[in-house]
Parts: structure tokens; sequence; C-alpha cells
């Protein structure tokens, strides 16, 4: 009886301490990855910025650029997320399917003019960046473009259109066909 009785004291204990435990090493690793981010962040804009050997008087115009387009962007990105949870508020309520499917295409469509104007946003900040740089470090942002795309590409291979309704042709080909339909699945 004892025995059992310690162990359970020792158990509850042991469960009482144990998730503190955790929950210090879960914060304290998104702490780090946290950190990580923001310092490969700050090392990415200060290669940037040497790559394309801004001066300092284009460095502080950069920052106000950035920072009025993230003014400019942050209703809008609070009114997508806005629009996110009103879909799934549809989809947790109790309307008809047709009338909930039917409201989640018009909220989809406002989140699609609310994706248009924010990507307009990114345009004119970055026609407004490219107003401060010369013909050198345009050529030059032009070739990291490049590269970038480069890497993009490298790793999201483009897929084949899709065949059919939807469907994609691999499904469609059966798997041997018959020799007077080859020409068919061609």
């Amino acid at each position: 009886m004892k025995k059992t009785l310690s162990l359970l004291i020792i158990t509850t204990i042991l469960c009482g301490i144990a998730p503190n435990c955790f929950a210090t090493q879960d914060a304290k690793k998104s702490t780090e990855i946290q950190q990580n981010y923001i310092n490969h962040r700050e090392q990415h804009k200060k290669e940037f910025e040497q790559r394309l050997n801004l001066s300092e008087k284009q460095k502080e115009k950069a920052r106000e650029i950035h920072k009025l387009g993230r003014e400019q962007m942050r209703p809008i990105m609070e009114q997508i997320e806005q629009k996110r949870q009103e879909i799934e508020a549809v989809k947790l309520s109790r309307m008809a399917e047709r009338m909930q499917q039917e409201r989640i295409a018009q909220i989809s469509a406002e989140i699609k003019d609310l994706e248009k104007q924010a990507q307009d946003v990114r345009k004119k900040n970055s026609q407004e960046f490219e107003k401060i740089l010369n013909k050198k470090q345009k050529t030059e942002l032009d070739k990291m473009k490049a590269e970038g795309r480069a890497r993009y590409e490298q790793f999201h291979k483009a897929r084949p259109p899709f065949q059919g309704l939807g469907t994609p042709g691999f499904l469609l080909k059966p798997i041997n066909p018959p020799p007077h339909h080859e020409g068919l699945w061609k």
C-alpha cells in the first residue's frame, strides 16, 4: 500500500512538472526559430544592399519606401484574414449547402480582389525602389531577379496542363492501350 501510494505521489508530481518542462523547451525552441529567422532576414538584407552597392541615402530612401508599403499593405492583409475567417464561419454554419457554396464563392471573389490590390501595392513599391537605383544597380537587380527565378524553377517544376475535365492526363490514359487505340493516347 505504501509503495502504491508513494508511486502515485511521485507520478502526480512528475506529471505536474513534465508539461512545464516541455512547454519551456517548446518556448525556447520557438524563440530560437524566430531569432534564426530574424538573423537570416537581416543577413539577406545586408547581402542585398552590398550586392547592389547602395549608398546610405539610397538605403534610407529604400527603408522609407518599404515602411510606406507595409503601411499600405496592413489594412489589405487584415481584410484578407477577416474574409478567410468569414469563410471558416460559413463552413461551420448551419445554412444550406448550396447557400454555403454561393457565399464562399462570393467571399473568395472578394479575397481575389484584395489580393490583386496587394499585388498592385507590391508592384508600385518595387517600381518606386527601382527609381532610386542607377543604371548599373538596375542591371544588377535584374540579374538578381533572374537568379531568383531560376532558383525557384529549380525547386518548383512546372506541371503539364491537365487534359479533359480537370483530370490529370495520366489518369485518362490506360496502362497498356490496345494496339488499335495507341494513336488516340498520344
